[in-house]
């Protein structure tokens, strides 16, 4: 089994038009026993997240390789110390780091896809059927794990009618014989520590996490978004970017295209190499 990991972000039409920078960032990495592959997602209300993104997708991503048993709460640990030495050591505020996260991790035999916000992980598996799950906050509100260093999560908690209110949801797409989709609400205090998925790593040959810039991509539906961005012809090299930019050339082609940023990280899994 070999694994080989990649990723692409883009800047939406909204900021491009508004002349803000791209606030979606997205890093991979793999080798013979591990693969990574995270993305992150700056808050447009934030301060500067476009580099706030940048610093909690290189803290995930460091955290994950030093935590190889793939426990959350280690990682979600080890992550939240990161961003705060280097919020630091560049002078930043605690609203330059308001910034998703969403990750796919393989150590060994295991794999757990995890989204601390909203998102969507995605996996395709051996017989090319693909699974979705994405996670989505009431009132476009996810939680961020820089809440906790301004008030523990109080703010947030309150913003969302307390610690019971069912704000935040999880849509399940799982093609089969009778394609549907199941949503499963879940309460604010479910959601603050992310959501968490294990996949049966011998059933899946691709492995992939999402922004919600999928979710905002003019005329389309996400699920076909994804479905689309996991499309792909090769999987040599930088497999990921090229499939993104086929996706863009054609959207652009039918007038269409991301609103808001997009991110997109992959791990593939070769179950036949040694």
């Amino acid at each position: 089994m070999r694994f080989t990991a990649d990723h692409a972000f883009h800047i939406g039409s909204q900021h491009l038009r508004g002349g803000l920078p791209c606030q979606d960032y997205a890093l991979s990495q793999a080798n013979g026993i591990f693969g990574a592959a995270v993305v992150s997602d700056g808050c447009s209300s934030g301060g500067r997240t476009d580099v706030g993104a940048r610093i909690v997708a290189h803290s995930t991503l460091t955290s994950l390789i030093e935590a190889p048993e793939l426990n959350e709460r280690i990682v979600d640990h080890y992550s939240h110390r990161r961003d705060e030495r280097a919020r630091a050591a560049l002078c930043l505020r605690p609203d330059d780091l308001l910034a998703t996260c969403a990750y796919v991790a393989i150590w060994g035999n295991r794999a757990t896809s995890r989204i601390v916000g909203d998102g969507v992980a995605a996996g395709i598996d051996r017989d090319g059927q693909l699974v979705m799950n994405r996670i989505e906050w009431a009132n476009n509100m996810p939680v961020y794990r820089a809440y906790w260093r301004t008030d523990e999560y109080r703010g947030f908690v309150t913003a969302h009618g307390g610690m019971e209110t069912r704000a935040f949801s999880q849509h399940i797409f799982a093609p089969d014989e009778d394609p549907r989709e199941l949503i499963a609400r879940h309460t604010v205090e479910d959601g603050l520590v992310g959501t968490s998925i294990d996949h049966d790593l011998r059933m899946f040959r691709f492995l992939a996490v999402f922004s919600d810039g999928v979710t905002q991509v003019d005329g389309m539906d996400w699920r076909d978004v994804v479905a689309e961005l996991m499309s792909f012809k090769s999987t040599e090299g930088t497999f990921v970017k090229r499939r993104m930019l086929r996706f863009l050339k054609d959207c652009q082609q039918h007038g269409r295209g991301p609103i808001d940023d997009i991110a997109m990280a992959c791990i593939h899994i070769d179950h036949e190499a040694v």
